[in-house]
């Protein structure tokens, strides 16, 4: 059922068995699972059924460190379904190395293996209509292995990545949500503290027109994103002067994302054709979802080199490198103006970073790079056989350090009274040392096989070309059996707490290489597991 936290009266008593701060997979996951059970669940949005311009604003906060193209205010959305509304669809579960292995620092791992997520991850798929739970790449060209390279290695792997359609879980799920007895939607609701006692566990909530409520349950779980979680949680302990999840100092700390780049170019020693990992997801499929290819080095030769956990998406070009470089810059600055233009018809502010900028300035920038924008996608969609030159982007996982963390600022408040967000956060220099030498490896056992060469990429001031987020904001309540170690158990409670939990990326105490929303399902249906346990026992 649906409602209105706007309104003042006619709205249903707020005492539940279970409340759900967010709206988006994993909430949404959580109430549908538990749904079956006859339990009364409160499921908590910040926004409503659609886009809304001033419960966008409340994502907004400053960034200190790399990338300064990072937008807090639309890496997440406020509507239901959430972060899903944008979500790119890639999904492939951690690999087992990131489960078996400390990150350092003094920092533990995951307090539990590969093999306990594994009935979770296959359930994930339906959620996240992947089909059946296949990752074997080999299997899925039916052992026609002639398509990928270095297959005869024993250093290097290809690997699978599924396709969701992308799975926009508040539109998949929405008649089932609004049809529930059970599931209540409180839209326009947002959570700005939570608290725990003997008496229960209760989220204060307020809506942008000032409508104040107080939600009882026997359990509340926070799943409104890893930023926005630990804000709300960094103010409880503020408000109520508590130390809830934070008894190691571990609150907000150990932010991680995946950085992105393009790497390095591989020059062929003779033209190469058709390889899986360029050509169009929909030529290879498993029962009708797209499948895309990537290459890494194996985990024995990770874990022998102590490297981070990576993957290649191979790019073929047909161009010299400088002048593809020149390209694809063209057509970033570019895309970013076209963005700055969009964002300024909508009245929304554009951060000022330099010389000011007007929108004369950014529509003759997006008008003067717009050959170059349509020439960079054409050279992805219409690339053809017989290919000497490649480019590595990588996608990577930043190992998790203290010096990367989300606080509250002290100066800037939102329109519901919460202080904004800052986020801390620079690539480490031994991440990019771990990457560069990634590289050089990878080079090493190409020009060892005698199919090329690897040329580095020439990285000027920056860690590599093009060097970016993939926007997936993991750590910050990461996972521990000791409240020292960690912010949440084992089953994502909330150290300190009776029954508050976390489901979200924020929990992970690695990142991997993999996108996070399979784990994030996964976890979240292991949590339901748990809650059902706990609230039936």
């Amino acid at each position: 059922m649906f409602f209105d936290g706007r309104q003042q009266s006619g709205l249903p008593e707020t005492d539940y068995d279970l409340i759900i701060v967010g709206a988006g997979p994993a909430g949404i996951t959580l109430a549908l699972e538990l749904e079956s059970l006859g339990l009364r669940i409160a499921l908590l949005e910040s926004g409503g059924q659609e886009y809304d311009d001033d419960a966008q604003r409340l994502n907004e906060g400053r960034i200190e460190g790399n990338d300064d193209e990072y937008d807090l205010q639309f890496s997440r959305l406020r509507w239901l379904g959430g972060t899903s509304n944008h979500w790119g669809g890639h999904c492939a579960p951690l690999d087992s190395i990131d489960f078996e292995r400390s990150p350092g620092g003094g920092l533990s791992g995951w307090p539990f293996g590969r093999t306990e997520l594994e009935p979770y991850y296959k359930k994930a798929h339906d959620y996240c209509e992947l089909g059946a739970y296949r990752y074997n790449a080999a299997e899925l060209v039916y052992g026609d292995t002639s398509g990928f390279l270095l297959h005869d290695n024993d250093k290097v792997e290809t690997t699978v990545i599924r396709q969701s359609p992308p799975t926009r879980f508040g539109e998949k799920y929405s008649d089932r949500l609004e049809q529930s007895a059970n599931i209540h939607v409180w839209f326009w609701t947002n959570v700005i503290t939570v608290r725990s006692d003997d008496s229960g566990e209760w989220a204060e909530t307020r809506t942008l027109n000032g409508v104040n409520r107080r939600f009882k349950g026997k359990a509340v779980v926070l799943a409104a994103g890893a930023i926005e979680n630990t804000r709300i949680v960094l103010f409880s302990n503020q408000q109520g002067g508590t130390r809830l999840g934070d008894e190691g100092g571990l609150l907000g700390k150990c932010y991680m994302d995946h950085p992105s780049a393009g790497a390095g170019f591989i020059h062929f020693n003779r033209p190469v054709g058709d390889l899986v990992y360029w050509s169009d997801s929909s030529a290879h499929a498993d029962e009708g979802v797209p499948l895309h290819f990537v290459l890494r080095l194996t985990e024995a030769e990770i874990a022998k080199r102590n490297l981070l956990n990576f993957q290649y998406y191979l790019v073929p070009f047909a161009d010299v490198p400088q002048k593809v470089r020149d390209r694809w810059r063209a057509a970033k600055t570019g895309v970013t103006s076209l963005k700055n233009v969009a964002k300024r018809l909508l009245g929304r502010d554009i951060p000022v970073i330099g010389t000011p900028r007007t929108f004369s300035d950014d529509y003759c920038d997006f008008i003067a790079n717009a050959d170059a924008i349509a020439a960079v996608q054409a050279e992805r969609i219409f690339a053809q056989p017989g290919h000497k030159r490649v480019l590595l982007r990588f996608e990577s996982e930043e190992r998790p350090h203290r010096t990367n963390f989300v606080a509250l600022d002290p100066s800037e408040r939102d329109a519901l009274g919460m202080p904004r967000p800052v986020l801390h956060w620079a690539t480490a220099e031994d991440d990019l040392a771990a990457i560069r030498e990634t590289v050089q490896v990878f080079g090493n056992i190409v020009g060892a096989a005698g199919i090329g060469r690897v040329q580095l990429e020439d990285h000027d001031d920056d860690p590599y070309w093009g060097t970016t987020t993939a926007w997936h904001q993991l750590g910050c309540m990461r996972m521990a059996e000791s409240p020292t170690s960690g912010v949440v158990d084992a089953n994502c409670r909330l150290h300190g707490s009776n029954a508050i939990y976390v489901a979200s990326g924020a929990v992970f105490p690695t990142s991997g290489r993999a996108n996070p929303t399979l784990t994030i399902v996964a976890l979240t249906l292991r949590l339901a597991d748990h809650l059902s346990e706990r609230m039936q026992g």
